[in-house]
């Protein structure tokens, strides 16, 4: 099958001009919107003629269709002109011609109404053509009549309004209204109803939950009108580019979504999804008020009475009415038996639907994500023993999604169907299955980290273009080397009054009575305990006054940076970001945004376009190594970074108090004890308090013989 296709091309469509694919086969022409995905098929045997022209600054191509219906696409190159109408001639059997606007720039000519569209001519050549759906009301005037079109939110420019200048002819005769013929050719060709004209059905009391509220529906051939309390909203049947009818997560009720582009509006609020809502067992009686001609128009697809199920009826009319399909759910089933994951976005609960071509979430806001559009997914919080987990959907152009609050039921489910759908998944584990197979695509986002490299390079920038590695300069901390200055240091110190005193011996005071000596060992461990008391404070002040004292040695370090090091080199990211930063960061934007962006731009950037990039990179890292290498050299910098940890240590061991070490080889030590040695203080302090109670004994002795012979002599003089 011979094909052509355009992948550049846009479509003039309400006054935008929106990026499509365009594909000619032998039959058909297959027209693909690349930001919606929506698909559109013209079969060949319905177009009248195709003609080459201008659309925009580029050459354009008008394709008219037999029911008056005219698509205009553009951004096409001159040299494609020959192999269109080769293509056109040979398979579709349509002559394509070159159509030559008048370009002298005249504002006056006649309008002629060909199918729906009006053509403005002069000289008999077209000066510009509008389309007549694109007009939402025609006022007439006295000599002028003002054509209003629709307004579509997506274009930057918009035309509102165009008034044309009609004159009166003198020779029709004063009957004959030309402003009122215009506009009537205008409503009959735009299809164009107004609310007094009979609508085909009225749907009353239509619950939506997007926008909020109930709502009359009026349905007329070519749009919708829905009457509510507060609003009112009039959407044209040509903007509703997808309808879905989905379940509810409870079972009881059915979602009805329509699609519309461009949304519709209620003050600053865009709503590009309306939402009905409908009871399984509701049922309404639907009588369609056309005549069997009009019926005929829709091939036997719709009957004038409708019964059953609302819902059932509601997506029968719009499904002949749009004359688009409808989509359902697919093979996805989840823990509750139904097609739906509940789930909450923002803090608002919601449904989230996995369908065949994409996800679906309503309510709050309902939004649509088509798996072309995924850059991968992420089940997060999925290993931790909570019972839910957040799905979390990345796009390729840098916005990214998270579903929170998802059943850990509902895992394997949701995993099995992402995996069929060749989705990447950055943490491939399945929840309770040891015998997981490795995802393949796991671990391949870690090749970079935007938000990580713009802050180093925001904070290279504010020091002034210094390396990181400035920090490799600090010591480490050598164990070996401080418990030996401590032991130093306990030795020097030995013998002081400092030092706690050492256990009572009961050896040296063998001499006093044992009385004495439990009275004065009580009032020494008083003695003892309080001085240990003070000491303790004491070391305790020292040891953080020490502390502190070295944290600032070693803060003081930190921040000394050779000034003759050399500049590190950067890699091609951070140059084609350097260079981009002014374009990518937008007002309000955090830096977090701005790197984000700029790490999924650098992603999708091709290889030719990273070359030039690539390229400084190199050259800037053989700068580096070629300076570092001289620097090296003269004596900057030594050869290991850390010097400290290329010797193999072997495990230190809780360094033991010193009383400990001195009572326990005071106590095991038998030899020591047998030898003479040294009186301690305390010894001497024991036998001078045994000397003195030995005086005061023999004082006391002395008293008590002089007291007992005075006694005696008072006796002998009373006798």
């Amino acid at each position: 099958m011979t094909q052509l296709e355009f992948t550049d091309v846009f479509l003039e469509d309400m006054g935008a001009l929106s990026s499509c694919r365009l594909k000619f086969s032998d039959r058909q022409i297959h027209v693909k919107y690349l930001n919606t995905g929506k698909l559109t098929t013209l079969n060949t045997s319905d177009i009248d003629e195709i003609d080459w022209v201008r659309l925009g600054n580029k050459p354009g191509l008008r394709v008219m269709m037999k029911n008056g219906v005219a698509h205009r696409f553009g951004g096409f190159k001159e040299t494609e002109f020959a192999s269109i109408k080769d293509h056109a001639k040979k398979h579709w059997e349509i002559d394509c011609g070159a159509l030559d606007l008048c370009l002298k720039g005249w504002n006056y000519g006649r309008c002629d109404m060909k199918g729906q569209s009006m053509e403005f001519i002069v000289d008999e050549k077209p000066n510009f053509e509008i389309p007549l759906s694109n007009v939402s009301n025609c006022r007439p005037g006295k000599q002028e009549a003002t054509l209003e079109f629709h307004v579509n939110d997506e274009c930057p420019v918009s035309l509102i309004e165009m008034r044309l200048h009609i004159p009166q002819d003198p020779d029709a005769g004063e009957d004959v209204d030309h402003v009122e013929e215009f506009r009537k050719a205008v409503m009959r060709y735009a299809g164009i109803e107004t609310e007094a004209d009979r609508p085909i059905c009225m749907l009353p009391q239509i619950l939506c939950t997007t926008p909020r509220g109930r709502y009359d529906i009026k349905v007329y051939p070519n749009y919708l009108s829905l009457h509510g309390k507060t609003y009112d909203y009039k959407i044209p049947i040509k903007t509703i580019t997808r309808m879905f009818l989905l379940p509810h997560h409870n079972g009881r009720h059915m979602f009805f979504v329509l699609n519309v582009n461009p949304p519709i509006r209620q003050g600053q609020t865009r709503y590009h999804y309306l939402v009905l809502e409908f009871a399984k067992e509701e049922e309404l009686d639907i009588h369609l008020n056309l005549t069997d001609e009009q019926l005929a128009e829709y091939k036997g697809k719709l009957e004038k009475d409708l019964t059953g199920a609302v819902y059932e009826n509601v997506a029968k009319l719009f499904r002949t009415m749009v004359n688009m399909r409808i989509t359902v759910p697919g093979k996805f089933i989840g823990h509750s038996g139904t097609p739906v994951i509940a789930c909450a976005h923002k803090q608002a609960s919601g449904h989230l639907y996995p369908l065949e071509k994409g996800f679906l979430y309503i309510h709050k806001p309902p939004m649509y994500i088509r798996f072309e559009e995924v850059s991968n997914v992420n089940f997060a919080r999925s290993d931790v023993s909570t019972r839910s987990f957040d799905f979390e959907v990345d796009l390729k152009n840098g916005n990214s999604f998270v579903f929170n609050s998802v059943e850990k039921d509902e895992y394997n489910r949701l995993f099995d169907f992402v995996q069929q759908k060749g989705i990447k998944i950055r943490n491939a584990k399945r929840a309770g299955n040891p015998n997981f197979k490795e995802d393949k695509f796991a671990g391949s986002d870690d090749e970079l980290d935007p938000y990580k490299e713009a802050v180093k390079a925001e904070g290279k920038e504010r020091l002034g273009g210094e390396s990181d590695e400035s920090d490799s300069e600090d010591e480490d901390y050598d164990v070996e080397a401080d418990a030996k200055k401590k032991k130093e240091e306990a030795d020097s110190s030995e013998g002081s009054g400092s030092e706690p005193d050492e256990e009572y011996d009961s050896a040296a005071g063998d001499d006093s009575d044992a009385s004495e000596v439990s009275d004065d060992l009580d009032m020494r461990q008083k003695q003892r305990k309080a001085e240990k008391t003070k000491k303790k404070s004491g070391e305790k002040k020292e040891k953080k006054e020490k502390k502190s004292k070295d944290g600032e040695n070693e803060k003081g370090k930190r921040k000394k940076k050779d000034p003759n090091a050399p500049k590190k080199n950067q890699t091609a990211y951070f140059f084609w970001f350097n260079e981009n930063r002014s374009s990518l960061t937008k007002e309000g934007d955090r830096v977090a945004d701005t790197a984000k962006l700029a790490g999924a731009m650098w992603k999708e950037m091709s290889a030719e376009d990273k070359a030039s990039f690539e390229e400084r990179a190199k050259t800037d890292k053989e700068r580096y190594q070629r300076e570092m290498k001289k620097y090296q050299e003269s004596g900057g910098a030594s050869t290991s970074k850390n010097p400290a940890k290329s010797s193999t240590k072997s495990p230190q061991k809780k360094p033991t108090s010193r009383e400990f070490i001195e009572d326990s080889s005071d106590s095991s030590d038998a030899e020591e004890e047998k030898t003479p040695k040294k009186k301690t203080k305390k010894a001497e302090k024991v036998e001078k308090m045994d000397t003195s109670s030995a005086k005061s004994s023999e004082s006391e002795e002395e008293e008590e013989e002089s007291g007992s012979s005075s006694h005696d002599s008072d006796e002998e003089m009373s006798d």
